[in-house]
């Protein structure tokens, strides 16, 4: 009996070892990844925002899965907890208490209204006729623009990209779109993305809405993941690595075209 024993003894050992590595070992991070918002996300899975959440989970040693899906499937699947969470997501008052949001966010972009160049309204403040809009289905807008909407002042005709709403600005069927741009996703961009050529103009500014990995609170890695995420950003913010990723995604936007083309 003391000879097998002997030769158990380690078989055993090595077996709680393990176990034990396992447990402490991460566990790969499945997010959701919108896709059809170019240049930060696109459809092939790259984009801006994409290789910035890569690079910081990378960083922290995480194992990082992206699912590419339609982003209001995305943000369903993250409130069910089907996904631990999903991008990009901004702090709508819907959601309160319903995802978690790190402290740093992977945009802010400025929430615009624009209207074709000569067209006969020069102001935005006050908007008095209610205007026919192109907005974005599942899209989270700032506060002002939600209380013109509720208010009628902005008459929203969804579409399922900021591509296909400029297309219809061009063809007379709305009075305006609603667009997100910041330092990687310029207008110039989006006018590309969407073939116009229709010259726009600015109506109004309704701020910055930063956006977010919007975790969901009763998912195990969540905690971990928020930590992990906030920890490298800040890394990659003092290093100086997150000025050169948007400026390398700033001129792919604007000198090459999209992996997959926009607006389905």
């Amino acid at each position: 009996m003391r000879r097998p024993l002997r030769l158990l003894l380690p078989l055993l050992l090595g077996i709680a070892l393990g176990a034990a590595r396992g447990e402490n070992a991460i566990p790969e991070l499945v997010l959701g990844a919108e896709d059809d918002a170019a240049p930060w996300s696109f459809a092939d899975g790259s984009g801006y925002v994409n290789e910035l959440v890569r690079t910081i989970y990378a960083s922290q040693g995480w194992k990082l899965k992206l699912e590419v899906l339609p982003y209001a499937r995305c943000k369903v699947m993250a409130l069910r907890g089907e996904l631990a969470g999903c991008f990009t997501t901004s702090q709508d008052a819907e959601l309160a208490g319903k995802l978690l949001f790190p402290r740093n966010p992977v945009i802010a972009p400025r929430h615009q209204l624009y209207v074709e160049a000569g067209a006969p309204k020069a102001s935005c403040d006050p908007i008095e006729k209610p205007m026919r809009v192109a907005s974005t289905h599942g899209y989270e807008y700032t506060e002002q623009i939600n209380r013109l909407l509720a208010t009628g002042r902005l008459k929203p005709q969804v579409v399922m990209s900021e591509a296909t709403g400029l297309r219809m600005l061009a063809a007379g069927r709305v009075e305006g779109a609603l667009l997100t741009t910041d330092e990687v996703k310029r207008i110039d961009y989006l006018l590309h993305e969407a073939r116009v050529k229709t010259p726009l103009r600015l109506l109004c500014d309704f701020g910055s809405y930063p956006g977010y990995v919007a975790f969901n609170p009763r998912h195990k890695q969540t905690r971990a993941a928020m930590e992990a995420f906030d920890r490298g950003f800040e890394q990659l913010q003092q290093s100086g690595e997150l000025g050169r990723l948007q400026l390398k995604w700033e001129k792919r936007a604007l000198n090459g075209p999209s992996p997959v083309p926009a607006g389905r």
